[in-house]
C-alpha cells in the first residue's frame, strides 16, 4: 500500500523501474548524480509530498524507498536492515569556502581520514526533520568535525556548529574528539569528549549535554584528575534518567566507559560529581585481542566498551549489561551500585556486586543497545551479523537469534541505539564500517566502507524467538 501511494502516476514507476538496472550498473561514486538527474525529471512537489508522507520514523529517511530503491545510496546492502546512508569517504558541510581551506592548510581536514563510530537519531514531531548524529573521534589529525548531522546527501555539518569543532585541541570550551553518544527520553544529547587527539590529552575530557529543541548547551561537567589518568579514553555514556514524577528528568545518572583504563565514570548530574570504579571484569582478555574480518587481523587490547540499561521500572532497580571488546562475555551489575558514591574513596568495586554469565559468545561484540522490552541487541565480529537476546531467558548461544547476517556490511557494528519514533514505535539503528582496513591501512575510496542502517523492532521480531522469551535458566 505504501508503494501504490507514493507512486501515483504508473508511468512514473514504469519508467523508474526501467532504470532499475541502469542504475545498479553505474559506479557507486557516480550514483548520486545519477540518481539527482533522475529524480530531476519529475514533479518537485509530487517528491515533497512523498517524503512528507513519510515523516514519521524511520521512512523519513527513505524517500520512495520501496518504489526508487535504486537511487538510495543504501544500494546494494544485502541485509535484512535497511541502509540509510552509506559512504566510500565521508564528506562534510564547512561554513564557507575559506572555512574549508584554512581547515586543509592546517591539517584539520585529511579526505579519507575521517572514520565514523557512532550513530543516534532524534525524531522531531510535526513538519521538523529527524536528524541523524554520527561521531568521528580524533584518532589522529585530518577529522573537521568530531560530531555532526547527516544530510539528505550523506554530508556531514558539524553540530551544535562549526566553532566548537574549530581549533582543534587549542579550545578546550568546544570538543576536542567524540567516541559516542546518547539521546535520552528528556530531548537531551548527551556528548562525552575525550579531550584526546592520539593519544596526547589535549584538554580535560568532559560530559556535555544539548537541549535538542534549542540546540544550546545545558550541561558540562569537566572531570576531575582524580578520575582519569594519562591512559584513560571515555567512550560510551549510558544516561539513566529516574523521574521521581511524570516529566521529571533532574534526577540523572551517566554511565561512561573507559575504555583502555578499565573503569567507569559515574556522574551524578543533579549535583554535578562523579566518581570512578573499577572491576576485573573492565578489563580485557588477552585471549580475545585478536580480531579476524573479512580476512584482515588486527590486534585490539580495549577493555569494557558495549554498554546497555535494563528497561525503567518505577520502583524497580535498572541493571547495567555490559562488555569488554576484547572479550566474547556478557556481564551485569545493579545501578544501585553504581550509585553508590561511598566508591568515590575506594574505587574498587567488591568483586561479588558485579555478576558475569556463564556462557559466551561465539565471538567478540563490540556496541549493544536494548529496547523497551529488556531484549538486548548486540553485533558479532565473526560471523559479521546483528544478534538478540530475551533478558528473561537464559544467556546462551541457544537464546541467541539472527536479526541479520552480512559479511560485506555488518563488519563491525560499532554503534547501535534503540531509538523511538514519533508514532512511539521503537527502532534499531546500527553503524558499522570495514574497521578492520582502517586498523590494518588498507581502507580504500574505491568500495563502500561506512553503512547507518536501521529498521522497526517489531519488524525484526516479528517472526524471532527474541519476542518469545520461553526459556529461562535454561528451563522451559
Amino acid at each position: 500500500m505504501l508503494c501504490v501511494k507514493m507512486c501515483k502516476s504508473v508511468k512514473v514507476l514504469v519508467v523508474l523501474m526501467i532504470y532499475l538496472q541502469q542504475v545498479t550498473m553505474v559506479p557507486f561514486h557516480e550514483q548520486r548524480a545519477y540518481c539527482a538527474t533522475l529524480l530531476s525529471q519529475y514533479d518537485p512537489h509530487l517528491l515533497d509530498t512523498f517524503k512528507w508522507e513519510m515523516s514519521q520514523g524511520i521512512e523519513r529517511f527513505f524517500l520512495l524507498s520501496y518504489c526508487l530503491a535504486c537511487c538510495w545510496p543504501g544500494l546494494g546492502a544485502k541485509s535484512d536492515l535497511r541502509v540509510v546512508r552509506q559512504w566510500a569517504e565521508l564528506e562534510f558541510v564547512f561554513p564557507s569556502e575559506d572555512d574549508m581551506r584554512k581547515a586543509i592548510e592546517n591539517n584539520y581536514y585529511v579526505p579519507g581520514n575521517s572514520v565514523p563510530i557512532d550513530v543516534d537519531v532524534h525524531h522531531r514531531q510535526g513538519a521538523y526533520p529527524s536528524r541523524i548524529f554520527v561521531s568521528i573521534p580524533r584518532f589522529d589529525v585530518g577529522r573537521p568535525v568530531t560530531l555532526g548531522t547527516v544530510d539528505s546527501e550523506g554530508k556531514i555539518s558539524a553540530y551544535p556548529n562549526y566553532s566548537w569543532h574549530d581549533n582543534q585541541g587549542k579550545n578546550c570550551d568546544g570538543m576536542t574528539s567524540v567516541f559516542r553518544v546518547a539521546i535520552d527520553e528528556c530531548q537531551r544529547l548527551w556528548v562525552m569528549d575525550t579531550g584526546k587527539i592520539g593519544d596526547t590529552q589535549n584538554c580535560p575530557p568532559q560530559l556535555l549535554a544539548f537541549d535538542l529543541v534549542t540546540d544550546e548547551l545545558i550541561y558540562r561537567h569537566v572531570v576531575d584528575k582524580s578520575n582519569y589518568n594519562d591512559q584513560s579514553l571515555f567512550i560510551t555514556p549510558i544516561v539513566d534518567v529516574r523521574p521521581r514524577a511524570p516529566g521529571d528528568c533532574a534526577y540523572t545518572y551517566v554511565y561512561v566507559a573507559d575504555v583502555t583504563d578499565f573503569a567507569l565514570l559515574i556522574v551524578d548530574v543533579i549535583r554535578n560529581k562523579s566518581w570512578r570504579v573499577t572491576h576485573k571484569l573492565f578489563f580485557p582478555f588477552p585471549s580475545r585481542g585478536t580480531f579476524t574480518i573479512d580476512g584482515e587481523s588486527f590486534d585490539l587490547m580495549d577493555g569494557v566498551l558495549g554498554m546497555a540499561l535494563s528497561p525503567f521500572k518505577h520502583g524497580r532497580e535498572r541493571n547495567l549489561y555490559f562488555h569488554a571488546l576484547a572479550s566474547t562475555t556478557e556481564n551485569v551489575v545493579s545501578t544501585r551500585v553504581l550509585r553508590n558514591d561511598s566508591y568515590a574513596d575506594s574505587q574498587q568495586l567488591d568483586a561479588e556486586l558485579v555478576s558475569v554469565f556463564p556462557e559466551e559468545r561465539p565471538s567478540q561484540s563490540a556496541a549493544e543497545a536494548m529496547d523497551r522490552n529488556g531484549i538486548l541487541y548486540f553485533g558479532l565480529m565473526d560471523p559479521p551479523s546483528i544478534w538478540c537476546w530475551n533478558t528473561a531467558t537464559e544467556f546462551s548461544p541457544r537464546n541467541f537469534h539472527t536479526v541479520a547476517m552480512d559479511s560485506e556490511t555488518l563488519q563491525f557494528a560499532s554503534g547501535m541505539k534503540v531509538v523511538t519514533n514519533a508514532k512511539g514505535e521503537q527502532e534499531l539503528w546500527i553503524l558499522t564500517s570495514s574497521f578492520q582496513r582502517v586498523m590494518t591501512g588498507t581502507l580504500s575510496a574505491s568500495r563502500v566502507n561506512f553503512r547507518i542502517h536501521a529498521e522497526k523492532i517489531t519488524t525484526i521480531l516479528e517472526n524471532s524467538m527474541c519476542r518469545e522469551g520461553k526459556r529461562k535458566n535454561g528451563m522451559k
